[in-house]
């Protein structure tokens, strides 16, 4: 595996250091280098307020720089020495206060930059997962988001996107209290120019970390959505993203049905009554003829789940001949605060029945990489999941 690449801040304490940590730190290819380091492949450094002799030295040091890239930031500046100092070779510089996007975008560029030179690193190769519903109002979009949010804390830096493809009112967004500047139609629109990049640039960020890339408004914004484009976007994201969740909606179309064969796993939102069981049914006639191979992805998870139901899981399982995967609790109180605030459940119930069944049900859709696992076990012993 390549190693990260190494970022010196030369920076005294401050808000602005503090944003170059922050972004540094959600990205698991960078590892920030304590002091007494002198070379790195990147180094951040803040401009002080030192006459002639600062930009003397800051020009020495980027005259010296080797391979290595600068970024500038500082709090007062002059254009004219600024635009010195990017043609001696400064990169990038960022006015204080600091913008955290445009330090994270500024991080992907100089990824892209340093992989054409170091070479290509191994791409993450990452799972993608979509949650379909059996009918409306059973709760897969926040399964959906939450899921997502829970795969965050299966390893140490993993990188999480949640793509909404609920149409046509995605409401992912709601549920995160985001407001997106761009969406998913957009992308499809510039097929041309998608890179890591300017996947990244089009993404909304939450603060937990999870990423989401919302779907358009209108109608008009659909007019590239083939399976072919799609097809692009997610073999992009799953090299970008170490998970990949999808809200699919509950509609099966060629698109969708194209999504389900790029997926790793398909999983059937339902819930305990007779017109979800009849739904799952036909969900389970239209992908057997559809596409050989779906229905060995597919994974039945009942949501709101109830020990007492007219309709039990194993009623359920004996009517579809096939096993329920997993069962979500019911706690439509918790839940439901949840979404109002715009909030995941790992942020307002972390310790909740229902809160901890998602997080099992992520380590069973996602696994961690053998090397995450043995740093889990005890003794040996690796800790054993159950279902819920």
């Amino acid at each position: 595996m390549r190693d990260k690449l190494t970022v010196i801040l030369d920076m005294p304490p401050s808000a602005a250091r503090g944003a170059f940590e922050e972004c540094l730190s959600e990205d698991g290819d960078f590892e920030v280098l304590g002091a007494g380091e002198e070379y790195a492949d990147l180094l951040v450094r803040e401009l002080a307020e030192g006459g002639e002799a600062e930009l003397e030295a800051v020009a020495e040091m980027v005259a010296r720089r080797g391979d290595r890239e600068v970024f500038l930031t500082a709090q007062v500046y002059d254009a004219e020495v600024l635009m010195r100092l990017m043609r001696q070779g400064v990169r990038e510089f960022f006015p204080q206060p600091v913008d955290h996007e445009e330090v994270r975008m500024a991080l992907w560029r100089f990824k892209e930059r340093r992989e054409s030179v170091r070479g290509p690193r191994r791409s993450k190769q990452g799972r993608i997962i979509n949650i379909f519903g059996a009918k409306g109002g059973v709760g897969t979009t926040s399964l959906a988001v939450n899921l997502a949010a829970a795969c965050q804390t299966l390893k140490d830096g993993a990188s999480v996107a949640l793509m909404d493809m609920n149409l046509p009112f995605g409401e992912a967004q709601l549920f995160l209290d985001l407001a997106p500047k761009y969406h998913w139609g957009e992308v499809l629109g510039n097929i041309s120019r998608l890179d890591a990049t300017y996947l990244m640039s089009v993404m909304s960020r939450h603060p937990s970390g999870l990423y989401l890339l919302a779907p358009p408004s209108r109608l008009d914004d659909l007019q590239m959505a083939t399976p072919e484009n799609i097809s692009k976007l997610l073999e992009l994201m799953r090299q970008v993203f170490d998970t990949v969740v999808i809200d699919l909606g509950m509609y099966l179309d060629e698109i969708t049905l194209k999504v389900m064969d790029i997926s790793d796993a398909i999983v059937l939102v339902s819930v305990q009554n007779l017109p979800c069981l009849a739904n799952v049914r036909r969900f389970l006639d239209n992908v057997r003829h559809a596409e050989a191979g779906l229905e060995d992805k597919l994974k039945i998870v009942v949501n709101r789940h109830l020990e007492e139901s007219d309709l039990v899981v194993e009623d359920m399982e004996k009517a579809l001949g096939l096993p329920v995967f997993w069962r979500v609790p019911n706690d439509y109180k918790t839940t439901l605060s949840a979404i109002n605030q715009g909030k995941t459940l790992l942020e307002t119930a972390p310790k909740a029945p229902v809160t901890r069944a998602l997080c099992d049900l992520a380590a069973a859709l996602a696994p961690a990489s053998p090397a995450q696992e043995t740093k889990k076990s005890l003794f040996g012993l690796k800790f054993l999941r159950g279902r819920s």
